[in-house]
């Protein structure tokens, strides 16, 4: 039987599915098939409109679709898959604390060691019962408080300090999409946070280990993902996207224009390249060029500029020689890697070159706006849990939609028992005595794996732990604001 996996990205303005199938001569993912069905009533700024019983009814019946059309054009039949959770609600949190090393006769460091701490940040609790901690990766770890490393195991220290990134969202969403599966008909194997899974698929192993800077516009949200040593750092949901562009574009052209049609086609994001007596038509009307080009690179300057400030502020703006990546829907426009790249003051190219991508179908236009969903497939296949069956081909007859005519070129959620966190802001670190070797997977939420009662007793007073259960009062007072400002 052939192996594959499905990826669901939901969006607010599209739902995308992908269904890929692994490569027997390398471990490269195939793209099979992607269906985009267009979706703008059931999820806003990333958030699904739970409360609305039409949104709801709205949602299930778009992946439905999409899954249908890809049943009827693979031949197979999907009953399992991976989806996309993340909006403007959605953020990380840094967090550290310290914790006496379990074996005090010998000092080393071993997976109870870890097991301990990973066990004391899955049982976090929240600023509101609202939310909830969706997945937890650790960014790195200190031996004796001084020497930096992403794996300690083996080390010798009677003290570790940890430094995670959790990523909390709203609880209603998660609940949703795991009760979805009765109306689907497929099992919802697994859900991911956008931001925090993409740069697999879009950055080198070099860009993401010296630092670069991943910005998906889509049509209401904009995430900002700083990545570094392999792993992401920070990341950020902005409640700004293409959606302002279309408006803007509404308010100068001809009632009854198709926007996005000729935002796509025409649409250029430096208005200087724009000659002024260049006149594009639309049906009858005449619509004069760099009209469209100017008020598509304001937007796009006001969204750079949004951009640059997230990055400042997460302390990382010194931290990212490779610059700026731009995914999304908008990212195909004309010349907005050269905007980019002005308003910022630093390299910047689009996500022209998909990692970890064998084969694609022929019949497979893939575009920025499908990358999220490219990359919850390929998760998918990394943790090789998400199969369909085979089935007979099936002829796919159904209409489609007459095309406009144009002659231009063309995790569950831990049970609370432990203090509150806060927000921080983050602070980078420096990257001497760095282990290549990354202990987790930041990638994907982290099954916690129990470890054995720790049988060291409580520490000093004066340290900064203390014990390990009976310290975890003060596990977040001492936020990224702390004492570790070294960059």
């Amino acid at each position: 039987m052939k192996q594959y996996f499905v990826g669901v990205d939901l969006g607010s303005a599209n739902v995308v599915m992908v269904v890929g199938s692994r490569d027997e001569s390398s471990e490269l993912i195939n793209i099979e098939g992607v269906s985009v069905q267009p979706n703008k009533k059931s999820i806003k700024h990333g958030h699904i409109c739970t409360t609305l019983t039409s949104a709801v009814q709205n949602l299930s019946s778009v992946i439905l679709s999409a899954k249908r059309e890809l049943e009827q054009e693979l031949g197979i039949k999907i009953e399992q898959g991976y989806f996309s959770l993340g909006d403007t609600n959605t953020r990380c949190v840094i967090v550290e604390d310290m914790m006496p090393v379990k074996n005090k006769r010998t000092g080393v460091i071993g997976n109870d060691d870890l097991n301990i701490m990973r066990q004391l940040v899955s049982q976090i609790r929240t600023e509101s019962c609202a939310e909830g901690v969706l997945s937890f990766s650790p960014l790195c770890y200190y031996v004796n408080g001084t020497k930096r490393v992403l794996d300690p195991t083996g080390l010798q220290g009677s003290w570790l300090k940890a430094r995670y990134m959790l990523t909390v969202g709203m609880n209603d969403q998660q609940n949703y999409l795991k009760g979805l599966h009765h109306k689907l008909g497929m099992e919802i194997q697994g859900i991911f946070v956008g931001p925090t899974i993409t740069f697999p698929l879009l950055v080198s192993a070099v860009e993401a280990e010296q630092g670069v800077v991943i910005v998906d516009i889509g049509a209401e949200v904009t995430d900002v993902t700083i990545v570094r040593e392999g792993r992401v750092q920070y990341f950020r949901s902005l409640s700004i996207g293409a959606e302002l562009i279309d408006a803007d574009l509404k308010s100068i052209l001809p009632k009854g224009c198709k926007v996005n049609r000729i935002k796509h086609i025409y649409g250029k994001a430096l208005s200087s390249n724009v000659a002024d007596n260049v006149v594009i038509k639309d049906g009858t009307r005449e619509i004069i060029h760099r009209n469209i080009a100017t008020v598509i690179e304001a937007r796009l300057m006001d969204i750079a500029e949004v951009v640059g400030k997230v990055v400042v502020e997460s302390g990382y703006g010194e931290f990212i020689p490779h610059g700026y990546v731009l995914t999304g829907g908008s990212a195909s426009l004309d010349m907005i890697d050269e905007l980019f790249e002005r308003e910022l003051n630093r390299p910047c190219r689009k996500a022209d070159k998909l990692y970890g991508i064998g084969k694609i179908n022929p019949e497979c236009d893939i575009t920025p706006g499908q990358h999220a969903a490219l990359a919850i497939m390929l998760n998918a296949a990394k943790l090789s849990a998400s199969y369909v069956k085979e089935l007979d081909v099936v002829d796919n007859s159904d209409d489609k939609d007459a095309e406009i005519e144009d002659n231009s070129p063309a995790k569950e959620v831990p049970t609370p028992q432990q203090p509150q966190i806060k927000s921080a802001e983050v602070t980078p670190t420096d990257t001497d005595e760095v282990n290549p070797t990354a202990e987790g997977d930041a990638t994907a939420p982290t099954e916690v794996t129990e470890p054995a009662k720790p049988t060291a007793k409580g520490g000093d007073k004066k340290g900064k732990g203390g014990g390990v259960l009976d310290k975890i009062a003060g596990f977040f007072s001492r936020s990224l604001g702390g004492d570790d400002k070294d960059k």
